[in-house]
């Protein structure tokens, strides 16, 4: 009865193993066929996302497959390598070899082919930050020309006048700015001279409104190189994390696919004969 329970452990402990690892191939089989649905191949953001998709969930076949492939070795250590030779078709192994060269082969096309989306994507990314970049110089332009952004720069030189004014006016309030550490010295030099020269105060309200249309397009061209940054950085991410994950994956399945495929004698060498008893 000992022996019967010691033999049937390892046969049920086997069968499970396999049993878990065909449920993962399947499952994922099934989220793959998934992911493609609906199909949209032509469209560079489509074969992104489900490249990326792809990579982010590929070593689970590869899990399953090792399972299974693990559930056939503990078969044979049970049965001290007594098992009859099958079929090479109606043998599971070897359409988990086979499969395993398949996807090695899908991932190897997607190395490939998430470089050169990548790559097109990031340069269609800089051409339209480039295009607003434009846009907006553009625009700009056109209102530094226009009567009502002189009036607005009017108006605010006014309003800075009076604000500069009624500090200076109050001795109290003026301490307390000066003593700010986060205000700029050329602002401090302005408040102090001013109490003597109202004359600085106009001159450097005059400075700062000449100096506008600059800072304005300053700020657009350092907009622009931060996502043109930003664009580039996504890019090589991608390209490193998706793209590496990608090779791996088919050096993988294609290592388990050949030697399963020579295990069962598909390939060269053949399947291993039982020695003679």
């Amino acid at each position: 009865m000992k022996a019967t329970t010691s033999r049937q452990f390892p046969s049920l402990a086997a069968w499970s193993v396999k049993l878990i690892g065909a449920i993962l191939i399947v499952s994922s089989l099934v989220d793959y066929l998934i992911l493609l649905i609906p199909p949209n191949l032509l469209n560079r953001g489509w074969q992104l996302s489900v490249t990326s998709q792809l990579v982010d969930r590929g070593i689970v076949p590869m899990v399953g497959m090792g399972l299974v492939l693990i559930g056939f070795w503990m078969d044979s250590v049970t049965s001290g390598g007594s098992q009859k030779p099958i079929k090479a078709l109606v043998d599971l192994r070897f359409w988990i070899a086979l499969l395993a060269s398949v996807l090695g082969l899908l991932y190897l096309l997607l190395f490939p082919l998430h470089l050169n989306n990548t790559r097109l994507a990031r340069a269609e990314a800089l051409s339209q930050i480039q295009q607003q970049a434009s846009q907006a110089e553009t625009q700009l332009e056109t209102q530094l020309g226009s009567d009502q952004f002189q009036q607005q720069v009017e108006q605010r030189k006014n309003l800075l006048k009076n604000q500069f004014s009624s500090v200076i006016q109050n001795e109290e309030q003026l301490n307390q700015l000066l003593a700010r550490e986060d205000l700029p010295q050329q602002v401090k030099d302005v408040l102090e001279q001013s109490k003597t020269n109202p004359q600085v105060l106009e001159q450097f309200l005059e400075q700062q409104a000449d100096s506008l249309p600059t800072q304005l397009l300053t700020q657009i061209r350092e907009r622009q190189q931060q996502l043109e940054e930003q664009a580039k950085t996504r890019s090589l991410k991608s390209s490193l994390q998706t793209g590496i994950s990608s090779l791996l994956l088919a050096i993988g399945y294609i290592g388990v696919g050949f030697t399963g495929l020579k295990g069962v004698g598909i390939l060269g060498g053949g399947r291993r004969k039982p020695p003679a008893g």
